[in-house]
């Protein structure tokens, strides 16, 4: 989990975004660093209101722009449900962001079977996707 997470960081500060990894995940490691180290946000911006930047703290990792708006966020998934994932994508959907589940291949499946249910109706509108 922490080794996607480290690859998501390191992608997204090549690309120039600020990166961002819970606070709960920052001693965890990236081959030999800690994903703290390498995230260039210690704290989540105040992007929004309270209870979106809460909503989205416990997210494996965000991308931000040069104005602290998110532009990505990311949930890797190997063994949790991605219906948890999926809700907090729901909640924020409001954002002019992208949004990816990571996993496996082989839970391309579980993952297209959940956005068909009627509570995902507006995210499938929106700018989410599927990274294996």
């Amino acid at each position: 989990h922490s080794y996607y997470q480290g690859l998501l960081l390191t992608v997204g500060n090549l690309k120039d975004f600020k990166t961002f990894a819970p606070n709960q995940d920052k001693n965890k490691l990236f081959v030999n660093e800690k994903l703290g180290d390498l995230r260039t946000l210690s704290h989540l911006p105040e992007y929004s209101y309270k209870h979106f930047v809460a909503r989205s703290s416990t997210i494996d990792v965000i991308w931000f722009n040069e104005r602290e708006m998110p532009d990505s966020f990311f949930e890797v998934e190997h063994s949790t449900d991605i219906q948890n994932s999926l809700e907090k994508f729901n909640d924020l959907r409001d954002f002019y962001a992208k949004m990816y589940i990571v996993a496996d291949e082989n839970r391309f499946a579980e993952y297209e079977k959940k956005m068909e249910y009627t509570s995902f109706t507006m995210l499938k509108k929106k700018r989410k996707g599927f990274l294996s």
